[in-house]
């Protein structure tokens, strides 16, 4: 599991007066994840639990959920009723709102699925994740993982 190396990070940002601390957004998923929203197995969840920080989960591909899948939410993404739209809510089979589709950048045609992690509602989380989109993916998440291909190179 990765997040009590998240919850490390955390309490070291914390310690140090990081001016990035708390981090909202976890590159995984919030209630948007196969083990159920019961449960909150995504990573944006797990964290929660440990940090109990608001998290939002930003996933780049869509965990099959409640009768979700790639098909489905490209035929809802297709849409003429949603063709002008930014995002659009997941709702499962079984009528709970799971997360969001969101085309995150002006020529994205892959969206990026939003979801709660905790202490944040979706509404809120959509916001943040399209404030913070310059590309596809958010700039912080999009900047960390540029730092963490550099490190490995």
């Amino acid at each position: 599991m990765q997040a009590p190396v998240f919850v490390q990070l955390l309490k070291k940002m914390q310690d140090s007066s990081h001016p990035f601390y708390p981090q909202l957004m976890i590159d995984g998923n919030g209630i948007l994840h196969p083990r159920g929203m019961c449960f909150c197995f995504g990573s944006a969840c797990h964290l929660r639990v440990l940090a109990d920080l608001p998290t939002i989960g930003v996933g780049k591909n869509l965990h099959h959920v409640d009768g979700l899948t790639n098909s489905r939410v490209r035929e809802l993404l297709e849409a003429e009723d949603n063709f002008n739209v930014d995002f659009i809510p997941l709702v499962g089979d079984s009528g709970n709102t799971l997360g969001a589709a969101l085309h995150s950048s002006k020529g994205s045609f892959k969206p990026i699925f939003v979801s709660v992690g905790h202490r944040v509602s979706l509404a809120s989380a959509v916001e943040v994740v399209k404030r913070t989109c310059k590309y596809r993916v958010p700039e912080p998440i999009r900047q960390v993982n540029n730092h963490i291909l550099e490190i490995f190179k």
